[in-house]
């Protein structure tokens, strides 16, 4: 794995693992390395430094799926942004149930009163289903957003910490139309995973695409 790979990985799995953590227990914090076949290890502790009670460990996928990330280089503020698409492929044998995860970072990462905080008030996720955009609803996390897709047939996206999700069979293959709108200019970095236990395991290698809203 090269390092722009591990630090994806490494990225989006802190993320949903700090949020995560603050949302059961506010008393724990969360962190995460990554094996060499690109499975998150995510592990806490309490604020007296004592681990959570203890789990069954994860057992990591076997394979890891294609995942492919297709989104424009420059886009404008205000204005949604076409051509924006995932794609996932399963050629070997059935996978597990899970959920597209979609997390966007401000790389600038400068604040002032012309550039606030990446937040679910400056930008919105919308996935194209049975021929209108539904809203995929974005959540804090630590260095930006984070929102997740599901099942179909429902009005919204909010399975944001959920397990489980859509199935992959055998020969699954999937493409996600997404319209991105930033209200915000700046660059960004969205970064797109399949997992089936709320980020603790990837079934895919995170793909990212960087975003430049002028």
């Amino acid at each position: 794995m090269n390092m722009t790979r591990l630090f994806l990985v490494v990225l989006f799995s802190v993320s949903i693992a700090a949020y995560s953590g603050e949302r059961q227990n506010n008393e724990h914090s969360a962190q995460a390395t990554v094996s060499g076949n690109g499975t998150a290890i995510v592990t806490s502790q309490n604020s007296q430094g004592k681990p959570p009670p203890n789990r069954a460990p994860l057992k990591p996928y076997p394979r890891l799926l294609p995942l492919q990330l297709i989104a424009p280089p420059i886009a404008q503020a205000g204005i949604p942004i076409d051509g924006v698409s995932v794609n996932l492929l399963n050629p070997g044998d059935a996978a597990p149930n899970a959920r597209l995860r979609l997390i966007i970072h401000d790389k600038d990462q400068v604040h002032a009163i012309d550039h606030p905080e990446l937040s679910p008030d400056n930008v919105t996720v919308e996935v194209l289903e049975d021929g209108a955009w539904k809203p995929v609803l974005l959540a804090m996390v630590a260095g930006g957003v984070m929102g997740a897709i599901g099942t179909e047939g429902v009005p919204e996206h909010r399975e944001r910490h959920e397990r489980n999700g859509f199935e992959i069979p055998a020969g699954f293959n999937k493409t996600w139309q997404l319209r991105v709108t930033f209200s915000v200019p700046g660059t960004y970095t969205l970064v797109t995973a399949v997992s089936p236990d709320n980020g603790s395991r990837h079934l895919a290698q995170p793909a990212h695409s960087v975003i430049e809203v002028q």
